[in-house]
C-alpha cells in the first residue's frame, strides 16, 4: 500500500495536520492517509472532506491499516501513552508540542524511541521556518555581529486551553527558537511573570526573560531574550514576530511571512542620530526562495526521514531539526519558567 500515515487527534491543530498531509499526498510524498479521532462523526467528516480513510481507535491503527508513521495532535495528557504505544508497535511518530505534560514524562517517550529504534520527532515546527534557518546562518556567520538581545511576541485572542497555559502552549516555541539561534545553548537564567486565566492553574499571559552564558554568539556578557505570549491580545490581535538585535545589524522576522526577513544595518552599534534620526535603522529585504509554511516543511521532513529509516538509513544520519530530545529540553524550559512565576 505504499507509505501510510495516520493523524491521531483532529481538533483545531489536528485538522491542520490532516489538511497538510492531504496536500503532501497529492504531491505523492505519502500514499495513504488515515484520520483517527474518538469522535466518530468528526473523523468521518474530515475523511470525507480530505478524501482519506478514518478510524476511531489509535491503538489498532497499525493492525488495521499497517501505518508506517503517525502524527499525534491530541490533548497533551494523551501524548505520552499514545506515542509509547505506537512506537512499541513499530510506528514512527511526530508528537505535537509540548511533547508531554512534564520533563519526566517527555524523557519516558524518548527512552521508548531509543529502546524500539523508532523515529521520534516533536512539533517544534518553527525550527523549519525558512526565515529562522536563514537567521541562524547569518548569526553563525557573524553577519550581524555579536548577538545582544532577542525580542519575541506571540499574541492572539482566544479562550484558555483546559490542559496547558500560554507558557507550555506558546512560549515553548519561542524559548526553543532562542535556544536554537544561540547554537542550541541552554540559558543560564530564566525569570517569568504570568497572569491567571479564569481556569485554575492555567495562565493566559506571560512575559519571560532569559539570559544566556557569557561568550554565547560572541557576546562576552551573554545575550538576553524577552518573550511575551498572550491569549489576551485584544489590542493587537494575532502577532507572531521575532527581533534579533546584533551589534552591527538587527533582524526582523514575521512568522506569518515565508518569503524572507528584514535586515536593519547599524554598523559598530551606531545610534539613531548617526543615521538621521531616532527612527528605525535603515532596512533592506532579504528574500528567501523556496519557502513554504512551517507545518508543511515539518511534515515533509518527517515523512522523508521515516522513509529513509525504513530504507536502511541510520537515525544518526537523518540530520533532524526537532528530534525527540528537543522536546525534553522544551519541557525543561517550560518547567523553569512556570517555577519562576510562583
Amino acid at each position: 500500500m505504499g507509505f501510510t500515515v495516520a493523524v491521531v487527534g483532529t481538533g483545531y491543530w489536528g485538522r491542520n495536520h490532516v489538511r497538510t498531509w492531504a496536500s503532501l499526498k497529492q504531491e505523492q510524498i505519502i500514499d495513504r492517509l488515515i484520520v483517527c479521532d474518538l469522535d466518530e462523526n468528526r473523523a468521518r467528516d474530515l475523511a470525507e472532506e480530505f478524501d482519506c480513510e478514518w478510524h476511531t481507535d489509535a491503538l489498532t491503527l497499525r493492525d488495521t491499516f499497517s501505518i508506517d508513521a503517525a502524527t499525534i495532535a491530541t490533548p497533551t495528557p494523551m501524548h505520552a501513552p499514545l506515542a509509547i504505544a505506537l512506537m512499541q508497535q513499530g510506528v514512527d511518530v511526530l508528537v505535537e508540542k509540548p511533547l508531554a505534560m512534564n520533563e519526566a514524562e517527555a524523557q519516558s517517550i524518548v527512552a521508548c524511541a531509543e529502546e524500539t529504534g523508532r523515529l521520534l520527532c516533536v512539533g517544534h515546527l518553527f525550527r523549519y521556518h525558512v526565515a529562522i534557518r536563514k537567521a541562524a546562518h547569518m548569526i553563525a556567520a557573524g553577519e550581524i555581529g555579536p548577538v545582544l538581545h532577542i525580542e519575541s511576541e506571540r499574541l492572539s485572542v482566544r479562550e484558555p486551553r483546559p490542559d496547558i497555559g500560554v507558557i507550555a502552549a506558546l512560549a515553548i516555541h519561542d524559548m526553543d527558537i532562542c535556544r536554537d539561534l544561540m547554537g542550541d545553548t541552554d540559558p543560564e537564567e530564566i525569570d517569568a511573570f504570568s497572569l491567571p486565566s479564569e481556569i485554575e492553574g492555567i495562565e493566559d499571559h506571560a512575559v519571560i526573560h532569559m539570559r544566556f552564558p557569557s561568550g554565547t554568539c560572541n557576546n562576552p556578557l551573554g545575550p538576553s531574550a524577552q518573550i511575551t505570549v498572550s491569549w489576551r491580545s485584544r489590542v493587537r490581535g494575532k502577532v507572531r514576530e521575532l527581533r534579533i538585535i546584533g551589534r552591527d545589524a538587527s533582524l526582523h522576522i514575521d512568522y506569518l511571512d515565508h518569503t524572507g526577513l528584514w535586515l536593519h544595518n547599524h554598523p559598530d552599534n551606531i545610534r539613531g542620530p548617526e543615521w538621521g534620526g531616532f527612527g528605525a535603522a535603515p532596512r533592506e529585504r532579504v528574500e528567501i526562495e523556496g519557502g513554504e509554511p512551517s507545518l508543511t516543511a515539518e511534515l515533509r521532513a518527517f515523512a522523508q526521514a521515516s522513509q529513509s529509516l525504513a530504507s536502511g538509513s541510520s537515525l544518526d544520519s537523518l540530520n533532524l531539526l526537532a528530534p525527540g530530545h528537543i522536546g525534553v529540553v522544551g519541557m525543561r524550559l517550560v518547567e523553569a519558567a512556570l517555577r519562576a512565576t510562583k
